[in-house]
Formats: structure tokens, sequence, C-alpha cells
């Protein structure tokens, strides 16, 4: 398809989808906000509403029970019966313990009979305000009436220096049925701010059961006769209504506190949510009026950005195609359209390194085997064979016969260029084969094992890998020795097959294992122990660098090489 019909053709289409894009968003947006938004402010406002009625109930209840447990304490009794310096300081020091504990803190104020402080917290000016208060003479004469009684009602004393008391309980203090004194406990407004503060709520409003007012974020005062007018609202527990204060509209919901004696009302404006819908219908209108006008040209631009990173991509792909990998996209295109590049020329280097890699791979594997076949064909390899064939034949035909079927197995393993992976049993028959032929010459001197378990001969490995590490033992191993051992193992090693190839041979100096140890990491190698660098190349190129050879030696005492592969059970062929 030519570019300028694709350009028309995609500024068409990208018009109509974004036409009806903006239509249908237009559409559910609107219904959206046409949704019963009162309904979604309900449940999460009964939501909070809930939380705060939960935690406040708990501290009033926690409240109660503490002071009814501390009313009976032999401390605050002993306190009140005789005020000496060590009773006054247990007793403070016990409701000191109390209030810190407590989530809402307050103030405390134990008093005695006569209307004397024993101990408080409250600085010492509000602790006359509070025994010169109506709300304490009133207390303490329905305490007398009802000693065993914990009494709970509203607070609201303007304490100096930030002690502003909100919902006050009392319990008389008694020795027996003697009442000793009278035990108060004030929750102070900050505290219980901090705790309703962290809601998502206009106001909270706490009132005892006849309304009088306890608590209000917004600072709510009580009207003439002391009620809060919020209670005019007949609600149930629970239960959300809208009404309208200081108009504005809120949602309220009320909750009612240890059995009733406590109110609770959480205001959540609902205002803001009916301004939403008007901004959001004039909001949609602008904008659909707005796009209708700028659609065409913004179609244009965006299609012609569009289009012009793919001609830059196509030109960068055709590069490629030509050798070319050092083009590069020119500035602002899309970083979409960057990365498909970068990842396009990541695939395309991959590939000339994959192909790479198998023509070196192809090549050892060729240069490696047609080296074993003259290695083991050159007259002097012949010579030794036939030479020990000829006394074979005249002492023991048997083995000289098992020597000919070894030979013929050697020569038909080299010329065979087949699988590049073959099973382990298969490469360690082609060891044995050797080794015995080599035995044949050494005699005494050479002495071998071969020590892998059945289950690992099926094993599948690299064809060739091991006979090169114990061609390179023998002819470097023997050098300065009477006799020699080999050893060849195979065991599994961290999810590795690792086969190992040892000698007690005369090893290798330490400054020839260090070079021949770099070696085996270099490209190019042709030195003395090609044999092993081979083994080695050929590995890494089937599997990587995690695998290869591993070599270890001392001199004197021999060497140790392990060849470490993945653990290969399959069937699969170079």
């Amino acid at each position: 398809m030519a570019p300028n019909r694709y350009r028309s053709y995609v500024q068409r289409s990208f018009y109509r989808y974004t036409f009806s894009i903006i239509l249908f968003l237009s559409i559910l947006v609107f219904s959206f906000l046409t949704i019963d938004i009162k309904w979604l402010t309900k449940t999460e406002g009964q939501r909070n509403s809930t939380r705060i009625a939960e935690v406040l109930e708990q501290e009033v209840v926690n409240c109660i029970e503490r002071l009814n447990a501390l009313a009976a304490d032999y401390r605050i009794i002993n306190a009140c019966k005789q005020q000496t310096k060590e009773n006054t300081a247990k007793a403070n020091r016990l409701l000191y313990d109390f209030s810190n504990s407590q989530r809402v803190r307050g103030v405390f104020a134990l008093v005695d009979l006569q209307g004397n402080m024993i101990c408080s917290n409250l600085y010492k000016g509000n602790q006359n305000i509070f025994l010169q208060s109506f709300l304490y003479k009133g207390l303490v004469t329905k305490m007398l009436y009802e000693p065993a009684k914990i009494f709970l009602v509203p607070s609201r004393l303007n304490y100096s220096y930030n002690q502003t008391g909100d919902l006050l309980t009392g319990r008389a203090v008694m020795d027996g049925q003697k009442v000793m004194g009278f035990l108060f406990f004030d929750l102070l407004d900050e505290e219980i701010y901090k705790i309703v503060r962290n809601y998502n709520v206009d106001d909270v409003i706490l009132t005892d059961q006849y309304n009088n007012l306890i608590f209000s974020i917004g600072r709510q005062s009580e009207d003439s006769m002391g009620k809060y007018p919020i209670g005019s609202f007949q609600l149930k527990k629970n239960q959300a209504d809208i009404i309208e204060l200081n108009g504005k509209q809120y949602l309220i919901i009320k909750n009612v506190l240890n059995n009733g004696e406590l109110h609770l009302y959480t205001l959540i404006s609902i205002s803001f949510q009916r301004n939403l819908f008007r901004y959001a219908v004039l909001f949609l209108i602008i904008v659909g009026v707005l796009m209708q006008t700028m659609l065409k040209p913004l179609t244009l631009f965006i299609t012609n950005r569009n289009l012009y990173a793919i001609e830059e991509l196509r030109k960068s792909v055709l590069e490629m195609g030509k050798g070319n990998m050092e083009y590069s996209l020119r500035p602002h295109v899309f970083e979409e359209f960057q990365e498909l590049n970068d990842t396009f020329r990541q695939m395309v280097l991959q590939r000339e390194d994959l192909q790479k890699r198998n023509s070196e791979l192809i090549e050892r594997k060729r240069i490696m085997e047609i080296r074993h076949l003259e290695e083991k064909i050159n007259p002097h390899f012949l010579f030794n064979v036939l030479e020990t064939l000829r006394y074979e034949v005249l002492i023991d035909a048997d083995k000289a016969s098992e020597m000919i079927m070894a030979f013929a197995n050697i020569m038909r393993y080299n010329i065979y260029y087949g699988d590049t992976i073959v099973p382990l049993k298969t490469d360690i028959g082609y060891v044995k084969d050797y080794l015995m032929l080599q035995k044949m010459r050494y005699n005494r001197r050479l002495t071998y094992s071969v020590d892998i378990a059945e289950e690992l001969m099926e094993c599948r490995v690299p064809k060739l890998v091991i006979q090169p590490i114990v061609e390179n033992a023998l002819k470097h191993g023997m050098k300065n020795v009477e006799t020699i051992n080999i050893k060849i193992t195979a065991s599994i090693e961290n999810e590795n097959l690792k086969l190992t190839v040892q000698d007690n041979g005369s090893g290798i100096e330490p400054e020839i294992l260090d070079e021949l140890i770099k070696d085996l990491e270099r490209e190019d190698v042709y030195k003395e122990h090609i044999g092993m660098y081979n083994s080695h190349r050929v590995i890494r190129l089937l599997y990587g660098p995690p695998y290869g050879l591993k070599i270890e030696s001392t001199y004197g005492k021999g060497t140790l090489v392990n060849i470490i592969l993945p653990i290969n059970r399959g069937n699969d062929n170079a």
C-alpha cells in the first residue's frame, strides 16, 4: 500500500474512532455522574461512622471499667481515709498510670468527703474551677445517693492551659458500705479530636441521651438551653438522612454508644458532589465543542507523527539488511519505535553471532576428528600396534583378536562424522579401546580404571571429549615416572555432570599450568595441549561459559581434569 493511501486511511480511521471514543466516554461519564452519589457517600460515611463509634465506645467502656476497679483499689481507699504523704503518692502514681495508658487521655481528680482535692493532674487553678463548678456539686449529691453507680455526663468545663474536658465519669470511693471520697475522670477535648480527625468526615458530634453537647470537631456550641439542635432529627441507630445546616447540605449518620447513654452524629457535606455534577456536565459540553473543532488538525498532526516514526523504522530495517548496523533513528521518534529498532538490531547481531559460533563449532569438530584420525593412522602409531600384534599372535591369539577389534573400533569411531552428541557409554567404550591398545604398548607402566555408575552411562556428551584428556595424561604424565595410573569417574554435582580424569604422573609445572589455564579462555590456540583446548572449546561452543574443563595439577604428583557438562539424558543431536 502506497504511503499516501495509507496516510489517508489512518487519518480517516483515527478521526472516526476518536470521535466514537469521545462520544462513548461522554456518555459513560455522564452516566456515572447521574448515579446516586449520595448512596456512595452514604456507604463510606456509614463505614467511617461505625469505626469512630467503635473506637469511642471502646474507650468509654474501658474508662468505666478501669474507674470502677480503681474506686475499689485499697490504695485509693487508703488515700481517702488517711491523706498521708505515702498514701497520696501511691494513689497519685496509680491514677497517673491509668491516665497514661488510655488511648484517649484525660484528667483525674480524687476528692475527699470534705471537698478537698487529694490528688489530681489538673493544674492548681483548674482544680479550683472543677471543685467550684455546679457539675461537681451536682454529681457529689448524686454519688452520695447512689454510691455504687458510675456517672457519665458532659463536662464542657473550660479549664485553663488547654485542659478542656468533654466527658466526665465519676464514682464514689467506698470502704465497705461507707463513702470515703469521690473519683473523677474527664476525657479531654483535644485527645478525642486526635482520634476522630483522621476519618473522612466533615464533623463528628457527640451528645448525651438528652442532646447535651459533649464534643464536636467543628467546635459547635450549644443553644440557650444547653442543648445541641442536631438531636431534633429523629434518627435511628446507623440511619442516614440529608439535613441542611447553615445553608449547607449534609449527610448525617447516627450511632448510639454505651447502651444509649451517648449519641454519635457524623456529618458529611454533599454540596461538593452536587457542584461536581454541575461542573462535570459543563466540562463535557465544553470539551465536546473543543474536540469537534480541534479533532481534524489533531488527526493530521498525530498521524503524520506516527507515519514519520514508521518511515524511520523502515529505513533502519533496510539499512540493517544491507549490513549497515550503525544506522540510527533520527530524533523525535517514539520510544517504542526506538525499542523495536534496537531489538531488531540485537536480533540481527545475535543471529550473526550464532552463525559464527555454529561455523566455528563445525570447523572445530572437523579439525578435531581429522587430527585424531591422523594421529591414529600415522606410521609410528601403526608400527606400535602392528608390532604388538605380531607378538600377541604368537603368544595369545585371543588377545590379538581383541586388539584388532579395538583398533578397528577406534578407526571407525574417528572416521564416522555423525552425531556431535553421543551417549557417555559410547565415548567411554572408545576410550577403553584406546587405553587397551596403550596398555599393550606400555604393559606394566600403565594401569587404568573406569568407575562410572550405570545410570550415568546414558547421559549425552560431546563426541571425543574424554580421549584428548587421557592422551595428554599419557603423553606428558609418563615423563620421569616408571608407572602411571589413570582413573576415570563420573558424578552429579550441583545439577551438572562432572567427568573426572585423574593420573598420578609427573604433573604440570606451575608456570606451564597457569599458561594452560589462560589458553583455555583464548581463541585460536595451537600449542602443545591442543587436544585439551579443542575439548574445552567445543564444550563452550555447545553449552556456554559456565561449562568446560577445570584443571588441577601438582608438579611431581599428578594431574586432575574435571569436565563440567550440563545433564542431558535426552536424544538431542548436533
